[in-house]
C-alpha cells in the first residue's frame, strides 16, 4: 500500500508539470519591463527611467499610467507586451492640458518614440494591448504582461 501512494503522488507531480503554462504569472509581469522583450537600443548615453514600470493588464482595455518626465531631458519610451498580444497602442498626453503630444497609431503602432522634452510635465501614457490575433478561450487569455521602458539622457547643448 506505501509503494502505491508514493506511485501515486509521484503520477500527479509528473502530470501537473507536463500540464501547458498559458501565461507568465503576476511576479513576473513586475519586471517584465526589464526584459529582453522590452530592450530599447542604447548607445550607452541613456540611462533607466525611476518610473519605468510593468503590469499585468487587460486585453483591448485602456489603462493610464500617469508620471512627470523632467525638463532639458531626451526620453525614449517603450511600450512592449508579451508575444502575440500586439499591437499595443499607446498614446502620451499632457496631463493638464490633455493635449496629445505622441499617438503611436501614426506609425502602423511603433513600440517606441524618442523624444526632447523641453521643460518640466506630467504625463498620461494610455495604453490598450489591441491582442488582434488573441481569441479568449479561458480567463488567463484577457491578460497580458505590459512594459513600460523609459531611458533618459540630459538633452545635449545643440546648435552655433
Amino acid at each position: 500500500m506505501k509503494n502505491y501512494n508514493i506511485f501515486l503522488v509521484f503520477t500527479l507531480f509528473v502530470f501537473i508539470a507536463l500540464l501547458p503554462v498559458k501565461h507568465v504569472n503576476a511576479q513576473y509581469c513586475d519586471r517584465f519591463h526589464e526584459t529582453s522583450a522590452c530592450r530599447l537600443s542604447n548607445d550607452g548615453s541613456f540611462k533607466p527611467y525611476g518610473q519605468s514600470k510593468s503590469a499585468m493588464i487587460e486585453i483591448k482595455k485602456t489603462f493610464e499610467y500617469k508620471l512627470v518626465l523632467y525638463g532639458e531631458k531626451d526620453f525614449k519610451i517603450g511600450i512592449c507586451t508579451e508575444d502575440g498580444f500586439g499591437p499595443v497602442h499607446f498614446k502620451i498626453i499632457n496631463a493638464r492640458s490633455k493635449e496629445v503630444l505622441y499617438d503611436n497609431i501614426i506609425d502602423d503602432y511603433i513600440e517606441s518614440v524618442g523624444f526632447t522634452n523641453d521643460f518640466t510635465q506630467s504625463v498620461i501614457i494610455e495604453i490598450t494591448v489591441l491582442a488582434e490575433d488573441v481569441e479568449p478561450e479561458e480567463a488567463y487569455d484577457t491578460r497580458a504582461c505590459v512594459g513600460v521602458n523609459i531611458l533618459w539622457r540630459k538633452a545635449p547643448e545643440i546648435g552655433f
